[in-house]
């Protein structure tokens, strides 16, 4: 059953209900207390760009190499590099600088889109392992083949 709902916002907007008439109510109720759906967005959105403006502050003493990839890869990966290194400089430890220069010798998107949801200390492991099997040395040296 289809319903006229006016958000919190002051927006209305039109649901369909379904369920028994005490769902149907209850439901109506809780949407009167958000936000339509437009409004959801427009803060998410608005939400979204003030982190990625605060993580981009916190990165910006670091030289960020391109990455390699699909144009859609390179731009998902990037946002994901730039969260991610900024969680790691924020991270209160004591190795940060040495985890954020591991990871930036990481220049395949693909790479940063599939180990996005690691957590922090993960990330490092599988950025350690991912150099060691390219042959790249994990320490910022030169490697013998360089």
């Amino acid at each position: 059953m289809e319903q006229q709902i006016i958000h919190a916002c002051g927006h209305e907007q039109a649901h369909v209900i379904y369920g028994f008439d005490s769902q149907v109510a209850r439901k109506a109720r809780w949407l009167r207390t958000t936000k339509c759906r437009a409004c959801f967005v427009a803060d998410k959105k608005a939400e979204q760009t003030d982190a990625a403006e605060r993580d981009s502050a916190t990165i910006a003493h670091l030289d960020l190499p391109p990455l390699t990839g699909s144009e859609r890869q390179v731009n998902w990966a990037e946002t994901i590099r730039i969260s991610r290194l900024a969680a790691l400089v924020a991270t209160p430890h004591t190795g940060a600088r040495a985890d954020c220069d591991l990871c930036l010798r990481i220049y395949d998107a693909k790479w940063w889109i599939d180990h996005r949801d690691l957590p922090n200390a993960d990330l490092v492991v599988q950025a350690t392992s991912h150099l060691q099997i390219a042959g790249m040395p994990t320490n910022g040296q030169q490697s013998e083949a360089a």
